[in-house]
């Protein structure tokens, strides 16, 4: 944790240093090419623009080398929109929650919409723990059991894909129906 601060105070006092530079050096310039013009004047626009260039170089730095996550957003959650999912609802007792469901790397994750209920929080369940999915109650319901013993209902679009999907990522395997 240490570290991390301490390359953050890094990276923000190269972005000061670069700042600092580029305003004297804008000024400096100003000054040359408009004698007529206020100093303070000159200051203040380069100023902005020299805070422009120095946040674009060290923003750009910093992705070239691979130091932003582009999969976590700055609130620390995962970015949802990164991986492939689509609209469900998470059966809980006689309640269901809309949200969506999504395939991220390594587990499954159901994420509530509702804003509302700050104790529904993300469902997640690694694919090394799913045990079996198959069709659920009802036409367009799922049922995701893990090998713990626990099965979540989720309704779904398209009931055959996300069963297909989730059994190919849980490396589950298909067997044939026996034919009459």
């Amino acid at each position: 944790m240490r570290c991390k601060i301490a390359f953050m105070a890094a990276r923000f006092f190269i972005f000061l240093l670069i700042w600092l530079l580029f305003t004297a050096f804008l000024t400096f310039m100003g000054y040359g090419l408009f004698p007529g013009a206020s100093i303070f004047t000159i200051g203040v626009i380069a100023c902005l623009i020299s805070w422009v260039i120095a946040f674009i170089f060290t923003v750009l730095k910093s992705v070239t080398k691979g130091e932003i996550d582009t999969q976590k957003l700055k609130s620390g959650d995962p970015d949802y929109a990164a991986y492939p999912g689509d609209v469900a609802n998470h059966s809980i007792g006689n309640e269901d929650y809309g949200g969506k469901l999504h395939f991220f790397p390594e587990s499954l994750v159901f994420h509530p919409l509702s804003k509302d209920d700050i104790k529904l929080k993300d469902w997640i369940l690694p694919y090394t723990e799913i045990a079996d999915v198959r069709q659920g109650p009802a036409v367009n319901k799922i049922i995701i059991e893990s090998k713990d013993g626990t099965a979540d209902i989720f309704a779904v679009h398209n009931k055959d894909k996300w069963i297909r999907q989730i059994k190919s990522k849980a490396n589950i395997k298909t067997n044939p129906v026996p034919a009459p």
